[in-house]
């Protein structure tokens, strides 16, 4: 994008804005809500011009982006040049980084075997598992540069039993939260269904072992949902509250994801008890539903107002 694209950007959507600035004042809701940009497009451009204004979103979570002709993680792929122009995209946009998503720790810890991958097929992953701290250190700057402190990870691919190997886990998370510490970030465990902490205990169970506030909860129930619990009332009433930090919006039926309110999970139920908390911190629309188009644009438009909808019955 050129120097004139870009201010073409801002003026857009400052007209966007002004046009939409009564929408929030149609109903009131505590919550920083944004998205994953690039579940609607890689395009960050497309994103802010047009999805943003249309439900006037202030907050968004960034992972993968349209760099270099191809859409890429940015913590992995960004240079200094580009992490600074996408910040001026999303200021030029009147738009807050809520989280620099990653895939730290989405990986095979090596000596184990993932559910469902045949040893056979395992490619040798002790290199990729060597440079997930450097990796670490690289989001912890591009995360300051995008203006959010807050970066996302995981705890290894899931294993037939993840008590096995729990203190490994736990083992490596600390080191993590050394490199946080040095970097001045703080780190959000998903709570992910393929990965070794993905329903209510196992993430209780995980924050119990490491009191450290260094380690933060991005508090998923889609991701609880398909590891086969119903994440409220039951796992919400197992997780510690207090070190939620962020949470991902997505519904669910028979393993097939859906527009937000078209699925199984109580998010009626669940935005409720976060209003009873006072819980007044981020979350994004995690789309992931894909509509008879397979348009990922269109697929998150309807899952927003199915998501807004649910808002304003809170």
């Amino acid at each position: 994008m050129n120097r004139r694209d870009f201010n073409r950007l801002g003026a857009t959507a400052a007209l966007s804005f002004a046009a939409n600035a009564g929408y929030r004042a149609q109903f009131d809701y505590p919550w920083k809500l944004g998205i994953i940009t690039d579940e609607v497009d890689p395009d960050l451009t497309r994103v802010l011009s047009s999805f943003y204004p249309k439900y006037d979103l202030h907050w968004a979570e960034i992972r993968n982006l349209q760099l270099d002709g191809k859409s890429q993680y940015v913590y992995k792929t960004a240079t200094p040049e580009q992490l600074k122009h996408i910040k001026q995209q999303l200021d030029g946009a009147g738009v807050k980084m809520s989280v620099l998503d990653t895939g730290i720790y989405k990986i095979t810890l090596p000596g184990t075997q993932p559910v469902g991958e045949n040893a056979r097929d395992l490619n040798p992953v002790q290199g990729e598992y060597d440079r997930q701290l450097e990796d670490l250190k690289r989001a912890a700057d591009a995360a300051h540069a995008l203006g959010t402190e807050r970066v996302r990870i995981f705890t290894f691919k899931r294993v037939a039993d993840p008590n096995a190997i729990f203190d490994r886990i736990v083992d490596n998370l600390h080191k993590a939260i050394e490199i946080a510490k040095q970097h001045d970030v703080t780190l959000l465990v998903e709570n992910e269904f393929d990965c070794n902490t993905g329903t209510g205990a196992e993430t209780a169970k995980l924050f119990r072992a490491i009191p450290d506030r260094r380690l933060m909860h991005n508090w998923d129930p889609g991701n609880c949902f398909e590891a086969g619990e119903q994440p409220f009332p039951k796992a919400w009433d197992q997780i510690d509250h207090s070190r939620i930090s962020h949470i991902h919006l997505k519904d669910s039926v028979d393993h097939q994801w859906k527009p937000i309110g078209s699925g199984e999970i109580d998010f009626v139920g669940q935005f409720k008890a976060l209003k009873a908390m006072n819980y007044s911190g981020t979350m994004s629309l995690e789309t992931h539903y894909k509509n008879a188009r397979n348009d990922p644009y269109t697929s998150s438009v309807e899952s927003m107002d199915g998501l807004i909808s649910i808002l304003k019955r809170i």
